[in-house]
């Protein structure tokens, strides 16, 4: 893998390939040659007990999280209690997983039936609006990768002492995937942490946070009608449009203490 997860981005340099580029520039209206960084993405198949599970595209680091939070958040598994090893060939596209159970699970199962299960849990739990900013701020600082290649988006697991874990995809889902399977294969109680998000929050990543059992989002994007509901019915805080100072809060506001 190029990378290892987390804890510094600026770290991930052989993330970029450069490659030459034509920019157009509309001050002296003509061509610029030059030198620009891009993302690297990665095609991957992902196969369970020998069968094929799924294949998706992924910045090509931190697979391993990657596919353990992706099982986790369709219902395969529970916890990473259940995977006897995961296998990743990054050049040949292919993760192999084994499970203790030896069956796919239930993959078909809705995953929108797990929130549910995590409801009630964190409801002591409380953040200021400037311990809100703070992380706001922090993600806004340590974005460095997507400063260089405007290509990944972040996952953010933090507390009151900064950044636990941060993970960066050029995919959303799979950025959150990764965060999620850390957690697990760390057994990392998100009970009392802030989730930081660098994208809009749509209903799926709020079913994602909800499983987890993390209660607090916050991300500088937009969320959902139904990403708003779905919150409010797990017992998460859901916070968007963070910037400049201030953010919405779009559901259980009874966590944000003054």
């Amino acid at each position: 893998m190029l990378c290892t997860s987390v804890v510094e981005p600026g770290s991930k340099a052989a993330a970029c390939v450069q490659m030459q580029v034509r920019r157009f520039d509309g001050g002296t209206g003509r061509f610029i040659d030059r030198s620009d960084a891009v993302i690297q993405e990665a095609y991957l198949s992902v196969q369970v007990d020998g069968v094929f599970h799924h294949e998706t595209t992924c910045s090509p680091w931190d697979i391993k999280e990657l596919v353990v939070g992706g099982l986790f958040a369709d219902g395969t598994i529970d916890g990473a209690e259940e995977v006897l090893g995961v296998a990743v060939d990054i050049d040949a596209g292919v993760a192999s997983v084994r499970l203790s159970q030896g069956s796919l699970g239930a993959p078909d199962r809705a995953i929108a039936e797990k929130p549910a299960e995590r409801q009630g849990r964190a409801l002591a739990m409380t953040v200021t609006p400037v311990e809100v900013n703070r992380r706001i701020e922090l993600l806004e600082d340590r974005s460095l990768l997507f400063r260089r290649t405007g290509g990944v988006h972040s996952a953010v697991l933090t507390d009151e002492r900064g950044i636990i874990a941060w993970f960066e995809d050029i995919g959303r889902h799979s950025a959150f995937d990764k965060l999620a399977g850390w957690c697990l294969l760390n057994r990392m109680d998100v009970v009392d942490k802030v989730l930081l998000f660098s994208g809009r929050i749509p209903r799926e990543i709020v079913v994602k946070a909800v499983r987890l059992g993390c209660p607090v989002v916050v991300s500088p994007g937009a969320p959902t009608d139904l990403s708003i509901a779905l919150a409010e019915r797990g017992g998460l805080t859901l916070i968007g449009f963070g910037k400049n100072g201030s953010f919405n809060v779009y559901s259980h506001s009874e966590r944000i203490a003054f």
